[in-house]
């Protein structure tokens, strides 16, 4: 009796201990913008410069958002629009998290070849420029938003 006593008594005890500690760990979706979050946007970000730098530009089709990627499912043709500018260098400049959203300032370094337009031909040497970017914490990680200035249009709508 005193054995069935006492291994209740350590199982009640052990129960007690325990729930007062967080089994689960809440979703980074949930998390408004703490440092591990905004680490992992930083690496996000340079990943994705990175890649224009590199002219990775299959990786960079897939750190867009998941939105641009299903109404753009042909990577290839994407990819195809990209490289007529020529990315140098770039910096992060100031990031500002506001939950699952984050507007970041960067400044690059561009150049565009000689391009045949035509009946002229067009080229821009390397030129620093400033703008500011949205990226979306989405299910699991950032992304960044596709936006195309020149429409003053994005996919997703918030």
């Amino acid at each position: 009796m005193k054995k069935v006593f006492f291994v209740v008594l350590i199982s009640l005890l052990s129960l007690t201990a325990c729930a007062g500690i967080e089994t689960s760990r809440k979703s980074m979706s949930e998390d408004l913008g703490s440092p591990e979050k905004v680490d992992l946007l930083r690496e996000r970000v340079n990943d994705f410069w990175s890649a224009f730098v590199k002219e990775d530009y299959e990786k960079i089709y897939y750190l867009y958002d998941p939105f641009f990627r299903t109404r753009t499912p042909n990577k290839h043709a994407f990819m195809g629009t990209l490289g007529k500018i020529k990315y140098h260098k770039f910096e992060v400049k100031d990031i500002k998290v506001e939950g699952n959203v984050a507007k970041l300032k960067v400044s690059v370094v561009y150049s565009i070849p000689k391009t045949r337009f035509k009946i002229a031909e067009f080229s821009q040497p390397e030129t620093p420029a400033e703008f500011e970017e949205t990226w979306l914490y989405i299910y699991d990680n950032w992304y960044k938003e596709y936006y195309m200035h020149a429409a003053e249009a994005g996919i997703v709508y918030y």
